[in-house]
């Protein structure tokens, strides 16, 4: 009778290194043509020439006020509802768009490009530490999976902008010898900038910071002190050169937003939904790496997950669980890659890899959308309609169409209700300037004026449907009403 404990004879390794190779092979070729689809449809959407995310020219307006020296942080008293965001990612689209001039495409394809960075970054986590090269590889492809998280690296460059930078911080704290003081340093640069692309970046900067302080309590209390610094110092010369206006522009005006826990599991339904295979490798793999002085991925992986809590806030999106993803994709390509897991466990490593496999798989399920026919010529309706009617235009967060108009945003839909709440904009500014008939069109969906009476009333009364028109955006068609002055 054989030993129970007896070691694999090299005939059975073998036997086992084959399998384990063929399905390496299998899961790395679903993936690579996972990724080489999405690539295809996210070039034809950064080939559409018109909105296809609500967001697409917000960047380019208020970058160009900015880098043009023009107040994007202000009172609410005019119709220009002030940005609602910190400014570094404007820069850079007002930068693209004094070289490129007013156009969709160089947003999206630069969100596309960030998500690049992420995929690199995170397969070169898995390389460092499980020396790995087809793990490296799968993990890189696994960034591109799901079209759940990957239609947001189309559509929303500023989470994907600010995903990138804060695994960027990640990496440089993770490959620290013996946490150098140049290392903390530069991550801590890289980290008080990514918090002024966007504010959640903080968890990942948290996550770093706890990290070095577990190793070296000195190091990491200087590095939370350090990264407190920066952003304190930034923050005072904003609020300086904005009148005092920056914290109550980009701080509290989206933190005053309702939170719904309802909206947070549905967001996470809609996340957790397509990673079945994917989320028991990477909550074991993350808690292998809790202790008293835990692993830097493991830290990434569990502030993640508190930063997408924050999705429950209304405005927030499922691009909020964009870095949580890119913690998983790390987990599971670190359990993919360990090496001695598979020669001492070669059963529970086989069902890993085939879980990996079934995972691959099911991302076929779903594709990135991408505009029809049909939506290029209703989008070309629209245009034509605001060509022929020159003069300001009321959308309700359609700003590509004004801005490759040339026409001036005013006011943001999304925050109105909630401003107006607050008392910070008057309603009937809005309803005064519809019956002066100031717009030479109102884009009109209801999604945002139809719980404002006053508004609604005023753009009724005042303003007839011209055309009704059913534009395709990446979630799904709205309908339009096109409106001109009676």
């Amino acid at each position: 009778m054989q030993n129970a404990g007896r070691s694999p004879t090299t005939k059975e390794f073998l036997s086992h290194e084959r399998l384990r190779t063929v399905i390496y092979i299998l899961i790395c070729s679903a993936l690579l043509l996972r990724a080489l689809i999405f690539f295809f449809r996210g070039a034809c959407a950064v080939s559409y020439p018109y909105e296809w995310s609500t967001m697409d020219g917000y960047y380019v307006f208020f970058g160009e006020r900015l880098l043009a020296g023009e107040p994007i942080y202000s009172s609410y008293e005019s119709l220009l509802t002030p940005f609602e965001y910190v400014p570094l990612y404007p820069v850079v689209i007002g930068a693209l768009a004094r070289v490129f001039g007013h156009a969709v495409w160089y947003e999206r394809c630069l969100s596309l490009l960030f998500a690049v960075g992420i995929s690199a970054l995170a397969a070169r986590a898995v390389h460092r530490r499980a020396r790995s090269k087809a793990a490296s590889v799968a993990t890189a492809l696994l960034i591109f999976g799901p079209a759940a998280i990957s239609v947001w690296y189309i559509v929303r460059g500023i989470d994907i902008f600010a995903a990138v930078v804060g695994l960027l911080g990640i990496v440089v704290v993770a490959e620290s010898e013996k946490h150098s003081l140049r290392r903390i340093a530069a991550a801590t640069v890289i980290f008080v900038l990514a918090f002024y692309i966007k504010q959640t970046t903080i968890f990942p900067a948290a996550a770093a910071t706890v990290f070095v302080m577990s190793r070296d309590f000195k190091k990491g209390l200087l590095m939370g002190i350090s990264l407190f610094a920066g952003i304190a110092v930034i923050f005072l010369a904003l609020q300086a050169w904005s009148g005092g206006w920056f914290f109550e522009n980009a701080f509290v005006t989206t933190s005053s937003n309702p939170y719904a826990v309802g909206r947070l599991l549905a967001f996470s339904r809609d996340f957790f939904r397509y990673l079945p295979f994917l989320l028991p490798i990477a909550f074991i793999q993350a808690a292998r790496g809790l202790s008293r002085k835990p692993d830097i991925w493991t830290l990434y992986f569990l502030f993640t997950l508190l930063a997408a809590l924050l999705s429950g806030k209304a405005g927030a999106a499922l691009s909020y669980f964009v870095p949580l993803y890119s913690a998983i994709c790390i987990c599971v390509g670190m359990a993919l890659g360990d090496i001695a897991f598979a020669e001492k466990r070669r059963a529970p490593h086989t069902v890993v890899l085939l879980l990996i496999l079934c995972q691959a798989a099911l991302f076929f399920v779903k594709y990135v959308p991408v505009p029809t026919e049909t939506d290029l010529q209703q989008a070309r309706r629209l245009d034509r309609l605001i060509v022929e009617h020159p003069g300001p235009i009321l959308s309700e967060r359609m700003d590509s169409f004004q801005m490759l108009n040339d026409r001036d945003l005013n006011v943001e839909a999304v925050q109105l209700p909630s401003l107006i709440i607050r008392g910070k904009f008057d309603q009937a500014t809005l309803a005064g300037a519809i019956e002066r008939n100031e717009f030479s069109l109102i884009i009109y969906s209801g999604i945002y004026f139809r719980g404002l009476p006053d508004v609604r009333t005023a753009v009724y009364e005042r303003y007839e449907v011209i055309d009704r028109i059913k534009l395709g955006l990446f979630y799904g068609e709205t309908l339009l009403l096109v409106m001109a002055p009676r």
